[in-house]
């Protein structure tokens, strides 16, 4: 274990240093009176991605009513305003120093519950000045900055800690299984963080975690366990107690606060898209428990579902496209494989409308493929479970499909001379029988599959689902080829 100064030396020698030299930047000017929004654009300029990320911001529907094109950072401060403008630069840069490459799904869960956390504290201090509701929004932020850059870390350390947590754990359960697995609580290493870098304001009273709390402080607190118990569903009995304080602090009927959570919320997920990873959105109106296994997560959520009143997942041509271009930025850029596989599999599921995906790798053997990837409802026991082998023999599915290079419908008429040599492991596995399958390959070496279906709702497959499913291959095989190109050129 590392403890207390080991994880400081690792955490500022990251590209967390860089976030620190900006939050301390952005406080100077922001408790200046003399300060103005183009003394914070020269900031932003010196930063390459801050300032194409604030553009984007400043021509999104949020903050460009009038569709007038934005080029500039002058003219996206405009548009974001000043009282806004420290908050986004500050969110932005923590996406950027806590996603890598593969970020797993418990910091992809843990990023959206802590930026929605502090969108619902900044709301409820609404009656405050715009300056103390942007106080309260990043000390809220800052606060779990410590956890979400040690669940972004490859340290063993980290991973260790990773496993003792979920995305609904309470903070006194995160400090215990931090010291036992990082040898130093979460508290301790963000309060010698924070005074390291030298940063000042509530974010440290946060930190502290007094008996006594100011109405800053509770709205911080509440914010956290609005996010938090949000996930086990808006209806679930964790959240309508939380409900409860909720209106008890506003002083208002419970009735009258859930309406307003929701917006929030709303508000949080559109904030997001519009500076985040396409692998957040979602994440935020409905989130799910992540980090537990399979059977505490639907406990949370309540009950399994009798797969007959199931609604079948809905296509989102608007999340599609989000996706497709986030490929297509990355396969023109430096990028990770792993990142593109997960980004296409987001896709064909929370675009395409696909309920169940995954990729499945082969072995050291080449017998045998297993789930490295998947997504959708239902489908985190397919890591263990999704097992297929592989025959090379003419009679083989596999087999046949890495022949002749064959995106199959299994169960279409289209497709019927495959169907003959389909083993009875795939219904076993998934439950169903009528799915699609892609093979993946480069330069004559066979990488894995990728397989999908409907088998949540018992849904039909459909063309449109077909076509939507080959598009997502489509770019996987084109980033294969390209890191085979890049490999060769090596």
């Amino acid at each position: 274990m590392k403890g207390l100064n080991g994880w400081l030396r690792n955490l500022e020698s990251n590209q967390s240093a860089v976030l620190a030299t900006l939050l301390k930047e952005l406080e100077r000017l922001t408790a200046s009176e003399e300060s103005s929004g183009m003394d914070v654009g020269e900031v932003i300029l010196k930063d390459a991605n801050l300032t194409s990320n604030i553009i984007r911001v400043g021509n999104s529907v949020m903050f460009n009513s009038s569709n007038i094109p934005v080029t500039t950072i002058s003219r996206a401060i405009l548009n974001i305003g000043f009282d806004q403008l420290r908050s986004i630069c500050i969110s932005i840069k923590v996406l950027e120093s806590v996603l890598n490459d593969n970020p797993s799904d418990l910091l992809l869960s843990r990023l959206a519950t802590t930026l929605h956390a502090a969108a619902q504290a900044k709301a409820l201090v609404i009656e405050q000045s715009h300056s103390v509701q942007e106080e309260v929004y990043v000390a809220a932020l800052l606060s779990q900055l410590t956890e979400l850059l040690i669940l972004s870390s490859e340290e063993e350390d980290a991973k260790a800690f990773s496993g003792k947590v979920s995305s609904v754990t309470e903070s006194a359960e995160k400090n215990a299984a931090a010291e036992k697995t990082l040898g130093v609580s979460l508290t301790r290493l963000g309060k010698t963080l924070m005074k390291r870098w030298r940063i000042e304001g509530l974010v440290n009273k946060v930190l502290l975690d007094f008996q006594e709390k100011d109405d800053l402080l509770q709205a911080i607190d509440l914010g956290s366990e609005v996010a938090r118990t949000a996930l086990y569903g808006w209806n679930s009995p964790k959240f309508r107690k939380t409900l409860e304080k909720v209106a008890e602090f506003k002083n208002v009927e419970p009735g009258n606060v859930r309406k307003t959570i929701r917006q929030v919320a709303e508000e949080a997920e559109e904030a997001v898209s519009q500076y985040g990873n396409v692998a957040l959105e979602g994440k935020i109106v409905h989130g799910e428990v992540v980090g537990a296994d399979e059977s505490d997560a639907s406990s949370a959520k309540g009950s399994s579902p009798n797969r007959d009143s199931v609604a079948p997942l809905k296509p989102n041509p608007e999340f599609q496209l989000k996706a497709l271009q986030e490929l297509t930025k990355m396969l023109s850029g430096e990028f990770n494989i792993n990142r593109i596989f997960k980004t296409s599999l987001l896709g064909m599921n929370k675009g395409v409308g696909l309920e169940r995906c995954t990729l499945a790798i082969f072995d050291k053997t080449q017998l045998k493929l297993a789930a490295k990837y998947v997504q959708g409802e239902g489908t985190r026991h397919w890591l263990e479970s999704f097992v297929v082998s592989y025959a090379r023999s003419e009679t083989g599915f596999l087999y046949q499909i890495f022949k002749q290079d064959r995106i199959v419908w299994a169960g279409s008429d289209e497709f019927k001379q495959f169907m003959n040599n389909l083993p009875t492991e795939y219904k076993g596995i998934t439950g169903e029988d009528d799915f699609f399958i892609a093979p993946l390959s480069t330069q004559g070496r066979k990488i894995g599959i990728v397989y999908a279906d409907m088998g949540y709702s018992k849904s039909a497959l459909s063309p449109d689902l077909f076509d939507g499913f080959k598009m997502f291959i489509q770019q996987m095989r084109m980033a294969l080829a390209l890191l085979a190109a890049k490999s060769n050129q090596a």
